[in-house]
């Protein structure tokens, strides 16, 4: 911790020191806080500085091998395919006729199914996919 003389006030935004006599932050162009207008009694303010400040630690970016890749592009188009059925289901009865008895009922309920099985199928392979992807970094790992 280092004190800071009142000349400077900190912006709460990009937590950058910034000189008194500007208003708003030239980094960020953040407005400056009321509270840092006023001087406090001993006329010196105490402000952290820390190297490296980063507000958020990034997220590790995960590769997929080969298989890995097929599987959740195959969920992908799998999701896609199943959408498109699902409405092409729906659209049916208005663009067809069939001879079967209340043609729209049956296709709301055909529609349910392929969207569930769709769905369910579009989770198993991203969840297989991820799975196996965690255990081949896991040991990858206990390899180290």
């Amino acid at each position: 911790m280092t004190n800071q003389s009142i000349n400077e006030w900190l912006c709460r935004h990009c937590n950058n020191l910034v000189s008194n006599d500007l208003s708003t932050c030239p980094h960020c162009n953040a407005d400056r806080p009321e509270d840092s207008c006023e001087p406090t009694p001993e006329g010196i303010s105490d402000v952290v500085i820390r190297d490296n400040f980063t507000n958020a630690t990034p997220r590790p970016k995960y590769k997929y091998i080969f298989r890995e890749a097929v599987l959740v592009n195959a969920g992908d188009i799998t999701l896609i395919l199943g959408l498109f059925c699902t409405f092409g289901t729906l659209i049916a009865p208005i663009i067809v006729s069939f001879d079967i008895p209340s043609p729209m009922l049956w296709a709301i309920c055909i529609a349910i199914l392929i969207f569930a099985t769709t769905m369910v199928s579009w989770a198993l392979l991203k969840s297989i996919a991820e799975i196996s992807r965690q255990l081949r970094e896991r040991e990858e790992e206990s390899k180290k």
